[in-house]
Formats: C-alpha cells, structure tokens, sequence
C-alpha cells in the first residue's frame, strides 16, 4: 500500500458546548459524506479534558480509497448553568479542536504488489494520473466541504 499525504487543517470553537451532541453530528456528517468510521482511542486527561480519535475511510475502487484522521480534542469542559427561553438549564462550556488529516491510499488491498502486477502497477499508474489528479481534487473538496460543515455548526 502507498499512503498519498493530502495534507491536514483545523476548526477550533469555544464557548456553550455539548460535546455528546457533537460527537454524533461529526460522525453523521462523515457517515453522510460516504466515510466508514472507526473509532480508534479515546484518551480522558485530568477532569474535563479528553481526546477522541477516528479512521473515516471512503472506498473508490478496489485500488484507492480516502482516508481521513479525525482528532476531537475536548479542552477545559465545565458544566454552568444558562438561561434558555426564560429557564435556567444546565448545559456545557469549553473548547474543541477538530484535525482532519488527509491522505489517499493506493493500492490500500495490497493487490498490486507480487508477480506479475509489481511489474504491471507503474504502468497502470502513469496510464491513470489523470484520473488520479481529478481524485485528488475531489477528495480535497471533500474534505474542504467536511470542514466547512463543522465551522457552520460552531456559528449557528
């Protein structure tokens, strides 16, 4: 398998937060995006500060497939008290941060790497850059539009 870095960004909001309700928008809109999620750590520091981390992967062909490392990094999540149409009601405060890192995976079923299909592989490959260039563009406006999503849910 070849691991193609496609590079990462960041969206970072503070104040009222629920982080639960988060957690399961992000993964529908990755699910909604056509990504398969996997958690893979959950690591709780001291109180309210913790870091989850997922594999969402979008399978093209049996060739290549996106990947995106998704990081949620809760920061300083504190319960307070609000006033929501004229009633108290508990709700969150704090800070998360969202890294997407990016890459393309060729060859991700490692089909292409004994006999005679070693040999073939940088063929096949010079014959599809094209094809490979315009995945690229569609997998950096995928992640871009992920991206846009999660900072349009921050500013509601």
């Amino acid at each position: 398998m070849e691991i193609i870095p496609m590079g990462s960004t960041k969206v970072q909001y503070q104040g009222v937060l629920d982080d639960q309700k988060f957690y399961n928008f992000l993964r529908d809109v990755l699910v909604s995006a056509g990504y398969a999620v996997k958690e893979t750590n959950y690591i709780q520091f001291s109180g309210a500060n913790y870091v989850i981390k997922w594999v969402a992967t979008k399978v093209i062909d049996d060739y290549m497939a996106y990947r995106i490392k998704v990081n949620l990094d809760y920061r300083n999540i504190q319960e307070t008290m609000a006033v929501k149409d004229g009633n108290q009601v508990k709700t969150k405060t704090g800070t998360v941060q969202v890294e997407l890192v990016s890459d393309i995976m060729v060859d991700y079923l490692n089909k292409w790497t004994k006999g005679v299909s070693k040999l073939v592989r940088p063929i096949y490959d010079k014959m599809n850059e094209e094809v490979v260039t315009q995945r690229k563009a569609a997998f950096e406006s995928d992640v871009e539009n992920i991206k846009n999503t999660i900072q349009s849910n921050f500013n509601q």
